[in-house]
């Protein structure tokens, strides 16, 4: 067995909900697993998310980046209402995500040289005004990942939208990052998925809310 200080501890304590994850809102535990992993294997450092609600998916980006104590991280959460912190190096941005900008990175604590993920989930297309505006300042680079939840679709009779995809397939969860996902194709960036079909689904998991990773 290797020495223990070579040995990682992966603490998930903050990951609670049901095994059946039928929450709205929030993300699912098993997508937080999954954006958790991310950030562990590529020792990100700083973190924005657009939409913060309870504070559910900060509590697993501040897990995620407690992995050593050799560099400072912080996780940003853009939220128009108000929030409390859920860790001393968690930072609130309370704006519109159309207002944000470098500027506030800046101010929250020491100036963020570039964020090593964005995450989108505020359900508003100014989320794309924000990218926008971050990415000429070059808070995003090239090397930036961005995740977006919510774009996976939902099935019959487990729907909670009457939203069609238009191949009748399922129903659209949130319109703004479903179709986001296009945008940042069509901007050059690759995606993989985490999502299901309706086959996966049943009285006890039923549905999949979805997250799209997209990188250069």
């Amino acid at each position: 067995m290797r020495p223990r200080k070579y040995m990682v501890n992966y603490d998930l304590t903050h990951l609670t909900q049901d095994p059946d994850q039928k929450v709205f809102g929030p993300i699912q535990d098993d997508e937080a697993l999954f954006l958790y992993s991310i950030i562990r294997g590529a020792r990100m450092r700083t973190i924005l998310e657009f939409g913060g609600l309870s504070g559910y998916s900060a509590r697993n980006f501040i897990a995620a980046l407690a992995y050593d104590d050799m560099t400072e991280k912080y996780v940003y959460t853009c939220e128009l209402s108000s929030m409390e912190p859920v860790a001393p190096n968690h930072r609130i941005i309370q704006k519109h995500a159309a207002e944000i900008s470098r500027a506030d990175f800046c101010a929250a604590a020491a100036a963020t040289a570039h964020l090593d993920m964005v995450f989108f989930d505020c359900h508003d297309f100014s989320q794309m005004t924000a990218y926008d505006r971050l990415l000429a300042e070059g808070v995003i680079t090239q090397n930036t990942v961005l995740a977006l939840h919510d774009t996976n679709l939902h099935y019959f009779p487990y729907q909670t939208t009457t939203l069609y995809y238009p191949e009748k397939r399922g129903f659209v969860h949130e319109r703004v990052e479903y179709s986001m996902v296009e945008m940042f194709r069509e901007r050059g960036y690759n995606t993989f998925q985490i999502r299901t079909d309706e086959s996966r689904h049943h009285d006890g998991f039923p549905f999949r809310h979805g997250i799209t990773i997209c990188q250069k």
